[in-house]
């Protein structure tokens, strides 16, 4: 079943087509900065190539299920390419036709991931696009990226999105350096190991018991990783991590730490220590230096890696504003590589946001409130935040959560969001800030580091899943709100909203900032062990 795009808002995504996508100006985080650049300057695009969805949803959802005879059945990265593979004749036009600009490489078994490696003066003359410089307000970290691009007419009908054009990552992405006083400053805000795996009841249990169990987290745009920060951490704060095998991926891993990606790196093997984590790193330009879209090119290394080495957790901070960034022809593309993750076994856990009920800028335009993407994907495990270091938790006023206002919330969930939409509470928000039959987001919460320390506990559920000869967890979603007593309720506090409007409040069952709440591994474990 295809989800409905809802036309709520007249946004970018109701502005676009399956030819043209534009936007009137760049986010607030994005400054124009410096002009174009050098027509002669390299650039990597990256071409998703259309694909019929029926199949692969109809798998994913039903392997996925936990009631179902084939849950945990999981296909092959090449049995699933064979799911979504373009025909032979729109895969040799599109690559004939981008030969004529460069160099064109395949990115998956199936090729319905396209690079062509060109110039920026080849890319707006194929594009229909005039690309500008953009430099982030906090950081300086420069982008180039086009307010509008058209897919040329010769391909048109097998190309559903081109990248770098008109995608800006969202702040959080580029963020600041780590300073020599942030280890004292991040204490404020997060937890220690210690505290958060007797707070979660993971305790001392430590994984590494079986074999081909990676997990791992993403970062963009700089968020570098640095050894000697993770042994200081190691070593004054969880001694029994320092084992855990660390191994880098992408074109940019190692250099002056991030904040944001050094806490990724530090909490999920925290949580699942010992279990082979990597960092992914990508920085928004290729080896070659030539500029590219790192949130494309990790989808595209995703499906491009076996299965042998592909890590069964992917821990992602990234997010955007819903309605005005994503246009639903991207967000369908992009929710095929997502399925096409879940059906190899992989569990794609994304952190909510931290704007509250806001959209990333603190405003809700037009009196709504801002869902935000790829947590209000249906295909993906959306996590939100908590506080307190201790129980009963509270929702963070800073968590963000919601309903999607492009796709409708999805069997597995659609009683207990609309039993939540339906309360009448006085602390509940006016209903005409939300979409109350959309996709309901967050689906779980944690303290501090929410999505990584999330992670790590479900990369300690696949490593007893594995030593016991079962197979890896994979889309988490269809088990959770099947068995919402393994997760620890929250039930206070309330999200921050817009001007005088609060957002939205922690309540009994699934709730729009915590979801079915905190992970508790001890009864998850029972769930999972309980499982095929």
């Amino acid at each position: 079943m295809k989800f409905a795009v809802l036309p709520l808002f007249l946004s970018l995504a109701a502005l676009s087509s399956a030819a043209t996508e534009e936007r009137k100006r760049a986010p607030e985080a994005w400054l124009p900065s410096g002009g174009s650049p050098n027509g002669e300057e390299g650039v990597v695009l990256t071409f998703f190539l259309r694909s019929d969805d029926t199949q692969i949803k109809a798998e994913f959802l039903d392997r996925s299920n936990p009631r179902s005879d084939n849950f945990g059945k999981w296909l092959s990265n090449e049995q699933v390419h064979s799911l979504t593979a373009p025909t032979a004749e729109a895969v040799d036009e599109v690559t004939r036709y981008l030969s004529s600009f460069g160099s064109v490489t395949s990115k998956t078994p199936n090729s319905d991931i396209l690079t062509v490696r060109t110039t920026f003066a080849k890319a707006e003359e194929m594009l229909d696009a005039k690309y500008g410089t953009y430099s982030h307000k906090e950081t300086g970290h420069k982008i180039h990226r086009s307010m509008s691009y058209e897919i040329p007419s010769e391909i048109r009908e097998h190309v559903a999105l081109v990248g770098p054009t008109t995608r800006f990552p969202k702040p959080s992405q580029a963020m600041k350096l780590k300073s020599s006083d942030d280890d004292e400053s991040l204490k404020s805000y997060s937890n220690s190991p210690d505290n958060l795996r007797a707070l979660y009841s993971v305790n001392d249990v430590l994984g590494g018991t079986a074999s081909k169990n990676n997990q791992a987290v993403t970062a963009f745009l700089g968020q570098y990783y640095s050894e000697s920060d993770l042994a200081k951490f190691w070593e004054k704060e969880f001694p029994a991590g320092a084992d855990t095998p660390i191994k880098l991926m992408g074109d940019a891993t190692t250099g002056r730490a991030g904040v944001e990606s050094m806490l990724d790196i530090e909490y999920m093997p925290a949580m699942g220590a010992l279990n082979p984590t990597e960092f992914w790193g990508f920085s928004g330009a290729s080896p070659m230096d030539d500029a590219d879209e790192p949130f494309l090119t990790w989808l595209s290394t995703v499906s491009n890696t076996t299965d042998d080495e592909v890590p069964l957790v992917f821990s992602t901070s990234y997010g955007e504003d819903e309605t005005v960034e994503v246009p639903s022809d991207y967000a369908d593309r992009i929710n095929t590589e997502f399925m096409k993750c879940g059906l190899r076994g992989i569990s794609l856990l994304f952190a909510s946001g931290d704007s509250g009920a806001a959209s990333d800028a603190g405003t809700c335009p037009g009196d709504k409130f801002m869902p935000m993407w790829p947590a209000g994907s249906p295909y993906v495990t959306a996590v939100g935040g908590t506080t307190g270091g201790s129980m009963p938790e509270s929702a963070w006023s800073g968590s963000s959560g919601g309903f999607s206002d492009v796709f409708a919330a999805p069997d597995w969930q659609a009683d207990v969001t609309a039993s939540y939409a339906a309360n009448t509470d006085d602390d509940m928000p006016d209903s005409s800030y939300f979409n109350a039959t959309g996709r309901g987001f967050p689906d779980i919460a944690a303290q501090a580091c929410a999505c990584p320390c999330s992670s790590g506990i479900f990369g300690l559920l696949n490593d007893a899943r594995l030593a016991a000869g079962k197979s890896s967890l994979g889309f988490l979603n269809q088990i959770l709100y099947s068995n919402p007593d393994a997760l620890n309720d929250v039930t206070e506090g309330v999200q921050g909203g817009c001007g005088r409007t609060s957002g939205f409040p922690a309540k009994k069952g699934w709730d729009a900032v915590t979801g079915l709440g905190s992970p508790n591994y001890e009864k998850l474990l029972d769930v999972v062990m309980a499982l095929p």
